[in-house]
């Protein structure tokens, strides 16, 4: 996936990132929520657990993919840590 957007007035890209952390924040809490719901409604102790457990992974692998897709030079790095090009 290529990056060929013009550039964004400051605060386009600022909401843009607003709502990407938003996306990720509730990925990662609502299967928590929900999870306890179902505990709630089935007299049960471990659905809100998996649901944290799950929705942190997601939310983390997603936030990786995001962060991924938007690095310059499609983050491309040699085995020093450093840059490919000289």
């Amino acid at each position: 996936m290529t990056n060929d957007r013009p550039n964004l007035d400051p605060i386009a890209a600022a909401m843009e990132w607003v709502t990407k952390i938003t996306t990720v924040g509730l990925e990662m809490v609502l299967p928590a929520v929900g999870g306890a719901f179902l505990d709630k409604r089935l007299s049960t102790n471990y659905w809100a657990l998996v649901g944290l457990g799950f929705g942190v992974v997601f939310g983390i692998w997603h936030l990786l993919q995001m962060t991924k897709a938007t690095r310059p030079n499609g983050g491309n790095k040699g085995p020093s840590g450093g840059s490919t090009s000289e």
